[in-house]
């Protein structure tokens, strides 16, 4: 994959790096997995997340969450110094779809592009799952699950709209055997099959998380450039759910294997 390789980042790379350092690792989501009441949780996020906040020694939840997202997004403004790449990641462009190939195009970046066209499948791969599944449980006929799937579908990535809609047509089993011609089966089956085994998204949340994490690693080869930056601070979004999605988890006695199975992780 060819990176930008500004030397402009040479000095961010270096921040960067040093911070990737500090990421959660899976090894890590078990100590918070493991522990037996939310004073502890706290005790412990208070030791790895080092944010000032309001009143650090006496901080509750949602005062550290929203320290650590604040930060995250200081830091990736204040060193990105591509004004489109900053706006592709904090203004809401995902779903505009006009304005997002507009930045993509002006900055021809191969990272930038791999990313955003399989978050981009994924994206509109999620809306036919979900729709198919609800439709088989309400009894919806095709007509109403193509006007929903239209409705949802994103332009910009590899799988086109008209294949989506014919697959409608079809059933889950069907949809699997098309995937072998993407690169998505691998993960999107697992997902599928847990789906209709266990009545839930949540495999397949997290291996399409996953997935697009493996991407952002990709950054780590670059030497220069905003991709690190870009890298960094998406990964850091995933471990701030991340630990939100334990919390609250624990705080409502889920059990531990489904907290577990929600995490997504590749470090």
């Amino acid at each position: 994959m060819k990176f930008s390789e500004d030397s402009k980042y040479g000095f961010v790379v270096g921040r960067v790096r040093a911070r990737e350092a500090l990421l959660l690792k899976r090894g890590e989501y078990e100590r918070f997995l493991n522990i037996n009441n939310l004073t502890e949780f706290l005790t412990l996020l208070r030791q790895i997340w080092s944010y000032e906040t309001p009143d650090t020694a006496n901080s509750q939840f949602e005062d550290l969450l929203s320290a650590a997202t604040k930060e995250n997004q200081q830091f990736f403004a204040k060193y990105c110094f591509d004004l489109p790449v900053k706006e592709l990641f904090l203004t809401p462009i995902f779903y505009n779809p006009a304005k997002l190939q507009t930045h993509l195009k002006y900055l021809n970046n191969e990272f930038l592009n791999a990313y955003f066209t399989a978050a981009i499948d994924f994206e509109n791969i999620r809306s036919w799952i979900r729709i198919k599944y609800l439709a088989t449980l309400q009894k919806q006929d095709n007509v109403e699950q193509k006007k929903l799937f239209t409705n949802q579908y994103l332009p910009n990535g590899k799988l086109s709209q008209a294949e989506f809609l014919e697959l409608l047509l079809m059933d889950f089993e069907d949809f699997i055997r098309w995937l072998d011609k993407t690169p998505y089966k691998s993960c999107i089956e697992p997902g599928i099959n847990y789906l209709l085994e266990n009545n839930s998204f949540i495999r397949l949340e997290r291996l399409i998380a996953e997935e697009k994490q493996k991407i952002l690693l990709l950054a780590r080869y670059a030497i220069f450039g905003f991709e690190p930056l870009v890298s960094y601070f998406l990964l850091k979004q995933s471990e701030i759910a991340n630990i939100k999605k334990i919390y609250y988890g624990l705080s409502e006695n889920t059990p531990i294997h489904l907290l577990r199975e929600s995490i997504a992780c590749v470090l």
